[in-house]
């Protein structure tokens, strides 16, 4: 699946970033609001910015976000 933003050129230009850059800030944003609303598992955020689970535990680490949680524990038992 693949999903789009539309974003106005002057907003654009105004954020002085690549175009690459925007697409990691938003994608990892992403993942780890999902992480942290208990929609997807370390395994699932990992996978999904294509790295390790350590290295994406270290990512949450750096955000203030619990890596592992009772929540967490039970996801990933029964994944």
């Amino acid at each position: 699946m693949q999903l789009a933003i539309n974003m106005p050129d002057e907003l654009f230009l105004s954020i002085n970033e690549s175009s690459q850059n925007l697409i990691h800030i938003a994608k990892q944003k992403l993942t780890l609001e999902l992480y942290k609303n208990h929609k997807i598992s370390i395994s699932q955020g990992a996978k999904f910015l294509e790295m390790d689970i350590y290295s994406f535990m270290k990512l949450l680490n750096e955000h203030q976000i619990p890596a592992i949680d009772d929540y967490d524990i039970e996801a990933e038992l029964s994944a």
